[in-house]
């Protein structure tokens, strides 16, 4: 955990910059989340008046605002040196003096972490082990809800061939029963006197097969008849089975979602007692270094557990990617439709006056939202992870990776090639500690970078 501050340099007097690409926008305070009032064209002239980390304060026909700093963006032809160096030494100074509190100031609460009681961390990880309960009650929930969508399915399809079989059978019944009329009237009537009353040797053997031809189709139907009862009897069964299934799968699913509310009422609490508990919120932030360590282990051992299979899928990333990671910097797809809340590097955490480094950045978005491959790659990881919740990490080639967590589904197994813009999760709650968000970070050579260099703004 380090200290961020921001060190706004005044820009020397004769400092101009010349905008070099097709439009850049202009904000009214440094950030990328803040609202453009206007896109300067390319060559584009502006006065500089202070440097502030990678933002220019500029003035622009009498408009103040600021600017990115990237040598992509701008070019400054006057007054790239100060001339009064001593003033620089003085910040300089001054910078690191600041950086040497910030030294004394997390020594202090590196201290304070060690002293947590065995409660305070079984708070913590109850957390955790909550979060995996809800996980698995969610996973159990959305498996009943699809056999029940299928099972009504079945039900509506056994209910219609049992209808139709039902009006099958009644108009072989009303047909059975007009030929056991006519069988009975033939019967009293005799055969022979039939048969005995042709015309001519010819006529009777005509009727005779006439009759048997009409005594077999007789047989026939009456078969028919039988055997479609059978199967109305099958089909009755298996429509109250269906439908008992149905009643059991509905009883469970009740039985779960009870769980599931449990659960959250219990995360709740979980969640409550953390921000009110000053030791329980910096036991958190410790189990978070840790996760954060954990992490940064798992993806620096792909690389070194999985020799040269590994290298043969960097291979095949590769052959499937549309030129190299490196050259798409700056051009890559939000992974999320959403509003970034916590962005890259060190920050204060407001409740807890805690200094850390935040190595990626949290987008809020709504629960259910597709997440979606910020490039072509290969999934090395599709789990859940402490910590993090589902989460899925990326191989990009060339040691790149990116890290997708706190999802609610994940549709990607490890193993599986996924291309840019392809839907890989839906964006949860699951692991976090502040509702529904997408924890996205891009590493190279397991060394975290900053994202927002790599998206389109």
């Amino acid at each position: 955990m380090f200290l961020y501050s921001a060190m706004a340099i005044s820009a020397q007097s004769s400092e101009i910059g010349i905008i070099i690409v097709p439009g850049l926008n202009m904000r009214s305070e440094p950030g990328i989340d803040k609202p453009p009032t206007k896109t300067l064209k390319k060559g584009t002239k502006v006065t500089i008046l202070t440097h502030c980390n990678n933002w220019l304060k500029i003035r622009h026909n009498g408009q103040v605002g600021y600017i990115r700093y990237l040598k992509r963006y701008i070019r400054i032809v006057q007054g790239e040196t100060f001339d009064n160096l001593s003033n620089v030494d003085a910040k300089i100074k001054t910078a690191k003096q600041k950086a040497k509190d910030v030294s004394r100031k997390l020594e202090k609460q590196e201290a304070a972490l060690q002293t947590f009681t065995e409660k305070e961390v079984a708070v913590i990880n109850s957390l955790n082990e909550t979060d995996i309960a809800l996980n698995n009650v969610g996973k159990r929930v959305s498996a009943l809800r699809s056999e029940l969508v299928s099972l009504d399915k079945n039900i509506h399809e056994t209910t219609n061939a049992f209808n139709d079989l039902q009006q099958r059978i009644k108009t072989s019944e009303d047909y059975a029963s007009n030929r056991l009329v006519a069988v009975y009237k033939l019967n009293l009537l005799g055969k022979m006197n039939v048969l005995v009353s042709a015309e001519s040797i010819n006529d009777f053997f005509q009727r005779k097969i006439t009759m048997e031809q009409i005594l077999a189709h007789d047989a026939e139907v009456w078969g028919k008849l039988v055997k479609n009862k059978n199967s109305l009897q099958r089909l009755l069964d298996k429509m109250n089975a269906q439908k008992t299934k149905k009643l059991l799968l509905e009883t469970d699913l009740n039985k779960q979602i009870d769980i599931m509310s449990n659960e959250n009422k219990k995360r709740s609490k979980l969640l409550v007692d953390i921000q009110s508990k000053k030791r329980l919120r910096l036991a958190a932030i410790e189990a978070l270094k840790q996760t954060e360590a954990a992490l940064d282990r798992t993806i620096q051992s792909f690389g070194q557990s999985l020799g040269q299979s590994f290298s043969r899928a960097s291979n095949k990333v590769k052959n499937i990617s549309h030129g190299a990671f490196s050259s798409f910097k700056g051009l890559l797809k939000m992974p999320v439709k959403g509003k970034i809340i916590h962005f890259f590097g060190r920050h204060t955490n407001s409740q807890s006056k805690t200094l850390n480094f935040k190595t990626g950045i949290d987008i809020k978005a709504d629960k259910g939202e597709p997440i979606c491959s910020v490039y072509n790659g290969q999934i090395l990881y599709s789990s859940w992870f402490k910590g993090y919740g589902n989460m899925i990490i990326i191989d990009h080639g060339n040691h790149f990776y990116t890290v997708y967590a706190h999802a609610e589904e994940l549709f990607k197994a490890k193993g599986d090639y996924v291309e840019a813009g392809e839907v890989i999760a839906t964006v949860g709650d699951t692991g976090s500690m502040i509702g529904p968000k997408l924890y996205f970070e891009l590493r190279h050579h397991g060394k975290p970078i900053n994202p927002l260099e790599w998206l389109k703004s």
